[in-house]
């Protein structure tokens, strides 16, 4: 049955959009309903749930559809999303400037990483190497980009993976450019961890990559952590902000090209 108002006459295009509407307003559809409110039929809604759902519109269920869930990060992951999350973005947005089109990088663990991977999700080819299970889902549904997780221990409290598995595996990879955070910087320890486990695999990841390019907000600059991973001297970039950012980032001028966003 047709609807008075001649929506089955629209374009496919225009039904799939109204199709999402519906399934945006009300959490889940079931095929019988998502009929009678376009007034096509069943055969062609389920046609649309199925091209909606190879292109991760949707999820399909028993007789109908539900909304995608986002992937979102959980426990203390989540809450050092929070923490400078303007400064961030900022970064993120700058890192993602400079990676180009086959691109293969190197992303860490970190929330900036998995900031910067948001950034880069859509419309890139590129391959990401990680040991971020968050950032690694966050590329996971690009159809262009290929991710590669570095195997390990699982860090229940900061998603990431590490361990010497991981770092026997990095042995065998190599990156044009790599994104690392970290707790500190400074000119005479370079960048550091307060995790000697996450450390040692930072280093190994900077072995494979020819540009190091350090993404910190401005409060960690001039700070010492437990152990140092990368020497001042091996970091080509410095990409920060934060209210601080100009006067604290001044010191490293001398020793890489450092931005501010």
């Amino acid at each position: 049955m047709r609807n008075s108002h001649g929506v089955g006459q629209l374009a496919p295009e225009v039904r799939r959009d109204q199709l999402l509407a519906l399934l945006q307003r009300h959490g889940q559809l079931t095929v019988r309903a998502a009929s009678e409110q376009l007034g096509v039929s069943a055969v062609t809604i389920r046609s649309d749930l199925a091209l909606l759902e190879r292109d991760g519109r949707l999820r399909r269920v028993w007789g109908g559809a539900t909304t995608v869930r986002p992937l979102w990060p959980e426990g203390s992951f989540a809450a050092r999303l929070k923490q400078h999350q303007a400064e961030k973005e900022r970064i993120a947005s700058a890192a993602a400037a400079l990676i180009e089109d086959g691109d293969t990088i190197m992303l860490d663990a970190s929330t900036t990483a998995y900031a910067i991977a948001r950034q880069i999700a859509a419309g890139r080819n590129l391959t990401v190497i990680t040991n971020g299970m968050h950032t690694a889902l966050a590329l996971g549904a690009s159809p262009t980009i290929t991710t590669i997780v570095v195997g390990g221990v699982v860090r229940g409290e900061t998603g990431s993976l590490a361990g010497t598995l991981a770092e026997e595996v990095l042995q065998r990879l190599h990156a044009s450019k790599g994104f690392f955070s970290a707790r500190g910087l400074t000119a005479s320890k370079g960048l550091t961890e307060s995790s000697l486990a996450e450390g040692m695999l930072k280093a190994a990841m900077i072995r494979q990559v020819d540009m190091v390019i350090a993404t910190l907000d401005s409060s960690k600059l001039g700070s010492n952590a437990l152990t140092s991973f990368c020497p001042a001297t091996s970091i080509r970039r410095l990409i920060t902000a934060g209210p601080e950012a100009e006067a604290r980032s001044a010191e490293f001028r001398d020793l890489f090209e450092v931005m501010v966003v």
